[in-house]
């Protein structure tokens, strides 16, 4: 980690780490601890293994009305607000297919396949490449969930190697929002990193990576977690079985003598 006396590193909420700590590899000027760490730094965390690839995917249980699409070649995807999406073989000049988004979508890329996504998603879609997703603009949520409190919109990014942000010819200078849920199991890049730009690269979601290439001084960083993912995720989205307590209302109530004596009733005496 490093930081200078204008810009350095702020983490409004908890950090965990595996690590037993972080190196300042290169510094200006002095930071305390809390300054960069808002709501602290936990070490020697437990270890969430990163699954090495993802089984075929299919729509879960409750996703009878799922649509699923997939792309044997390269595919440039773009999302439309009024909740439809194209998409065009990368390379060919054939006029952009189009369809309606149903109630989930599953948009997946075999393998060898590059999926490339922009647009303003109207629906609940998981883009899925065994390979590599390319984000190629602004890629948001019809609904901002910021901003609106029944937003409904959601997308997951899932990738068993990598998702980039294309170069800066293609995205074009200035900031990049995407409202999404990223996984890349080996490594998130940001192309073209040097690039002189002044722009933020914004992220409102999560995302999970092997690793994390630098973005500066294309792209500024800033991350924002979607909070309806403490509830809900993306379709087909991974998760983990891991878990801590966030808060708790520090009452303790007392369970009446009935309760428990109907308790103990249940419980089958010990065998000899």
């Amino acid at each position: 980690m490093g930081y200078d006396r204008l810009v350095a590193p702020r983490f409004l909420g908890k950090v965990t780490t595996a690590a037993g700590g972080f190196t300042i590899v290169n510094s200006r000027g002095r930071k305390a601890g809390d300054e960069i760490f808002r709501a602290g730094i936990e070490t020697r965390a437990g270890r969430i293994a990163l699954p090495a690839k993802f089984p075929p995917l299919a729509p879960h249980q409750g996703d009878q009305n799922a649509n699923v699409q997939s792309f044997p070649r390269g595919t440039r995807i773009t999302f439309y607000s009024d909740g439809s999406y194209g998409w065009r073989e990368i390379g060919s000049n054939a006029p952009e297919r189009r369809q309606a988004l149903s109630a989930v979508d599953y948009i997946l890329g075999a393998r060898n396949t590059t999926i490339c996504v922009r647009g303003t998603v109207r629906g609940k879609v998981l883009v899925y490449s065994p390979e590599r997703i390319v984000i190629e603009g602004n890629l948001i949520y019809a609904h901002d969930p910021r901003a609106a409190l029944n937003a409904d919109d959601y997308l997951g990014l899932l990738s068993s190697k990598d998702v980039e942000i294309a170069r800066q010819e293609v995205t074009g200078r200035g900031d990049l929002e995407i409202h999404a849920a990223i996984y890349a199991g080996r490594r998130f890049t940001v192309t073209d990193e040097d690039a002189p730009n002044t722009g933020t690269l914004l992220i409102v979601g999560s995302l999970s990576a092997g690793s994390l290439s630098p973005t500066e001084p294309r792209y500024a960083t800033r991350y924002e977690f979607d909070r309806r993912f403490e509830q809900t995720r993306p379709p087909g989205f991974p998760v983990t079985d891991r878990y801590e307590v966030d808060a708790w209302d520090t009452q303790w109530r007392q369970v009446d003598d009935d309760r428990l004596g109907a308790d103990a009733e249940t419980v089958p005496p010990p065998a000899e």
